[in-house]
């Protein structure tokens, strides 16, 4: 199955998610996209700077002291969450520079997305 056959896949395999997009951190581009109705560029734009933000950026090192106990690996889940949205960052294990970005209604199970979007990485880079 190819990345966009995995991002559909995902995207309407959870309830409530309205788009998934597979983006590289390094360059904030969004490499591929899954929604239910297809977002401007711009958007999409946002979502990858957003991801790099969350996952290596200012809002990483700034909790990084709590969770990696001095430690000093880079986020792998961080989730922006919102009356009207939330947003889920995933990054690849394999592969640092790529990330999920799920955004998904408020009261979606996070769990579910975490858990379906972790497969759904180690699917694409099975590709690789």
């Amino acid at each position: 199955m190819d990345v966009t056959a995995e991002l559909d896949e995902m995207r309407t395999g959870l309830a409530g998610c309205s788009l998934v997009a597979f983006t590289d951190l390094s360059s904030q581009l969004v490499l591929c996209s899954s929604a239910a109705t297809k977002p401007v560029q711009e958007e999409l734009n946002a979502l990858s700077r957003a991801a790099s933000l969350a996952l290596d950026g200012a809002f990483a090192e700034g909790a990084a002291g709590i969770w990696s106990g001095g430690e000093e690996s880079p986020a792998e889940t961080a989730m922006l969450l919102t009356g009207a949205e939330a947003r889920v960052f995933l990054r690849a294990s394999g592969s640092p520079n790529e990330a999920l970005v799920c955004v998904c209604a408020p009261d979606t199970e996070l769990d579910a997305v975490v858990d379906l979007g972790r497969s759904t990485l180690d699917r694409i880079q099975a590709q690789n």
